[in-house]
């Protein structure tokens, strides 16, 4: 015989302060296996009563998706700032904003840019980039050139605000990259020329050197004695040195003596002591060794550019019967 459990409702009693509209609330005790296979009471509450009876109207699929690609947007621009590009054209004047209190970027089309500026903000430059920084609100002018070159130059009025750092990408007009191509390839053909023309200079100093060393002399010099005049001064403390030899070339000399180590313990020759005496010592170098013991020798060459008169060797007039 099967036992018929008929469900046990548990009524709450509704307060006269509600609403006539508000649904009296049912609650039910949990339902036992038996009961669960039996047809549901009348007096019972169902899931779909609870809804208080309010329907929602069906939302069209192109509100969401509208709805959701301004939400994706907005978190986009509350999170990252894109950077900036901007086209200047030499000579106008662009105002720009940037971020006060934070490092801005400045992407220039020069190799080297130089900034010149009155403002008491911070600039530096690390290749083609330029930073700036600003503590306050006042505008930040500056002017930013390619290396020395003075014309092309960007004029630029940068005005801080509160917003977050900025990196600004800054272009030229046709006209203006055609210029600049033009400045960049002399300079780079001035520079080029300058740093061969150092290259050459101290290979022939080391080439005239390493003669010496070879107890040769060079070509293009002749070896005579010192004078009572030419001396080398090294300021270098128990270093003694005596000249003895001095070849002359076209446009220097060469000045041979020993350095020898006077004190009691040995010691490291500095050869720069020797080029601080004399404004027009081109190098100095000594040979075989730079590390002397005590009473050690060692030859000292100083090259020395030849002064404007020394250049200029009289001849004898034959009108006064001079021959040589």
């Amino acid at each position: 015989m099967i036992k018929i459990l008929r469900p046990i409702a548990v009524l709450l009693t509704i307060s006269s302060a509600l609403s006539a509209e508000e649904l009296p609330l049912t609650v039910l005790p949990p339902l036992s296996a038996e009961s669960k296979q039996l047809p549901a009471s009348p007096d019972s509450v169902t899931q779909d009563d609870q809804n208080f009876g309010i329907e929602l109207p069906p939302v069209d699929a192109s509100v969401l998706k509208a709805a959701q690609q301004q939400l994706k947007a907005t978190a986009t621009s509350t999170t990252s700032i894109a950077p900036q590009h901007i086209q200047i054209k030499p000579g106008i004047n662009e105002l720009m904003p940037i971020a006060v209190g934070h490092l801005n970027r400045l992407i220039t089309p020069f190799d080297n840019p130089v900034v010149t500026t009155t403002s008491q903000a911070t600039t530096s430059t690390q290749g083609k980039i330029v930073y700036v920084a600003t503590a306050d609100e006042t505008p930040v002018t500056l002017y930013i050139t390619p290396g020395d070159n003075q014309d092309i130059a960007l004029s630029l009025t940068l005005i801080p605000k509160r917003i977050p750092a900025r990196e600004i990408h800054l272009s030229l007009d046709k006209e203006s990259v055609k210029l600049l191509k033009k400045v960049q390839q002399q300079t780079h053909a001035s520079n080029n020329g300058v740093g061969d023309q150092e290259q050459a200079y101290i290979a022939q100093l080391k080439k005239l050197f390493r003669e010496l060393g070879l107890q040769h002399t060079p070509p293009g010099f002749s070896l005579r004695e010192p004078t009572n005049s030419e001396q080398i001064h090294c300021l270098q403390d128990a270093i003694k040195i005596k000249i003895g030899q001095v070849l002359e070339g076209q446009d220097m000399q060469i000045l041979v003596g020993l350095a020898r180590n006077t004190g009691l313990a040995p010691l490291e020759f500095d050869e720069r002591s020797c080029a601080t005496t004399h404004t027009e010592v081109l190098a100095v170098a000594a040979w075989p060794k730079v590390v002397l013991g005590q009473n050690e020798a060692t030859e000292l060459y100083v090259a020395i550019r030849r002064s404007a008169d020394a250049l200029v060797e009289l001849r004898p007039s034959l009108l006064s019967g001079g021959q040589r």
